[in-house]
């Protein structure tokens, strides 16, 4: 077995294999031998099937199997021992076609190209500076919280009138054209949320009592095709089947009733004490909107960082050959007009991919087990405020981030998530902030214009 690079130019390679009979026979006699003894042919006993036999039936198959696993293999570990940072997978050559005969097993030559990942100069001097807002909450802010907390920590009572907001729960009875009942129709109970109605549906319902029906076309309900599967209880493939016109009666109605904001929620929401009276009530949401409203100038900052860094940093790619690999890895998806269209995004997310992981690499950044319990257990507990449970007991959270942790897909997520935070944390380090006082509407209208 022979391996050669050639160097196209700064991005680009390409990586020849030659193969001789010697290198790959020895495996393919192998699995002919394995074959044999599981092959279940007319005329032989199983497990006494000929190699011969086999080899005659199955052979170009086989050596083509084992060929091209062993190229996989030699090639990455070939690049590996040369140390080549590469983009993508390797690709066979388009210009260099492959030797080689699977019927006639003889010396065989494949090529591949490889797109090579480029060297990056960061520049961070004087030129790295961004404004940093310091979000203040305003008193409609601090209105808009006490009513959610009053309407998460409210009962649900039962009307025997429909209102605006309230929760109705109907039958569904279907009808045929003439107004008749459906025989084998459906026949279902749900509930409906009157606030989210439009129009002539919604003012036909307000007003209506306990047990009163009326005839709805049930597509009014919902543009939203799940939704309405759900809510005649028929699956989303079966909708078509059903009849438009339904009868619906009215069997129960509850309307929310806020709680007040008394010495008996703020207990209930703080048992160590800490929130007594309504004053000290907004003191805590001040505090609470402080953490929400840096954490949004946070991401504003990084997203600023991350066009800043992309739009000046010199990043040049192999374009031509990331195009080829995307095709290939999306051929059932996207054709390559597509991937020509949707190019320019994919390459500004490669650039910032790559400036990342010079970044984690040239300052030996780790993410370390105690890390990812940290930042799962944030995330637990701000999942806990967001339902309005703001004290949880340490031993159940424990509990609940070595559950996490057994989690594959979420560790990896929560991995990534903190190698993200340190990164930010060198770049706002090192960057020149210039921070700027402004009031949440300010800012979210300023957001606003600039997603335009």
């Amino acid at each position: 077995m022979n391996i050669t690079k050639e160097s196209i130019d700064e991005l680009n390679a390409r990586v020849t294999i030659k193969l001789q009979p010697a290198d790959y026979l020895p495996q393919v006699d192998k699995m002919l031998k394995q074959h044999a003894l599981k092959a279940k042919l007319p005329g032989f006993r199983p497990g006494k099937v000929p190699v011969g036999v086999v080899k005659k039936m199955y052979g170009p198959s086989v050596l083509a199997d084992e060929v091209n696993k062993m190229l996989a293999n030699k090639l990455y570990e070939y690049i590996g021992n040369e140390k080549l940072e590469i983009l993508g997978n390797p690709l066979p050559s388009q210009e260099v076609k492959p030797v080689a005969d699977f019927e006639n097993p003889a010396d065989m030559v494949f090529t591949y190209d490889l797109g090579l990942a480029p060297k990056i100069d960061l520049d961070l001097g004087q030129r790295f500076q961004f404004d940093y807002f310091k979000i203040e909450a305003t008193d409609k802010d601090i209105e808009s919280s006490l009513e959610n907390i009053k309407k998460r920590s409210g009962e649900m009572v039962e009307h025997d009138t429909i209102a605006d907001n309230d929760l109705v729960k109907v039958q569904w009875v279907e009808l045929n054209e003439d107004g008749s009942i459906k025989a084998g129709g459906v026949l279902h109970s749900s509930s409906i949320a009157i606030d989210k109605l439009q129009g002539d549906l919604k003012k036909s319902i307000i007003g209506k009592k306990l047990t009163e029906s009326l005839t709805v076309d049930y597509r009014d309900f919902s543009d939203n095709q799940s939704d309405m599967a759900a809510m005649l209880a028929v699956a989303k493939d079966e909708l078509h089947t059903v009849n438009n016109s339904f009868k619906i009666t009215i069997e129960k109605i509850q309307r929310l009733v806020p709680a007040e904001l008394n010495e008996e929620l703020f207990k209930k929401m703080y048992p160590d004490g800490s929130v007594t009276n309504l004053d000290e009530m907004k003191d805590k949401i001040k505090q609470d909107y402080a953490a929400y409203f840096e954490n949004e100038s946070d991401k504003k900052l990084k997203n600023d960082i991350v066009i800043e860094l992309i739009k000046n940093t010199k990043v040049e790619l192999p374009d031509e050959f990331l195009k080829r690999w995307l095709v290939t890895v999306n051929e059932e998806k996207s054709t390559k007009a597509q991937i020509d269209q949707e190019y320019p995004n994919y390459r500004d997310g490669l650039k910032w991919q790559l400036i990342q992981n010079k970044v984690i690499r040239e300052n030996d950044i780790k993410v370390t087990l105690e890390d990812l319990k940290v930042g799962i257990r944030g995330q637990l507990l701000q999942q806990f405020a967001y339902y309005g449970m703001q004290q949880a007991d340490d031993e159940m959270v424990d509990g609940m981030v070595e559950k996490f942790l057994k989690q594959e897909s979420e560790v990896r997520k929560m991995n990534d998530q903190l190698y993200d935070q340190k990164v930010m944390e060198l770049f706002r380090s090192k960057a020149n902030l210039n921070e700027k006082k402004v009031s949440s509407e300010k800012f979210y209208e300023m957001l606003s214009k600039e997603n335009i």
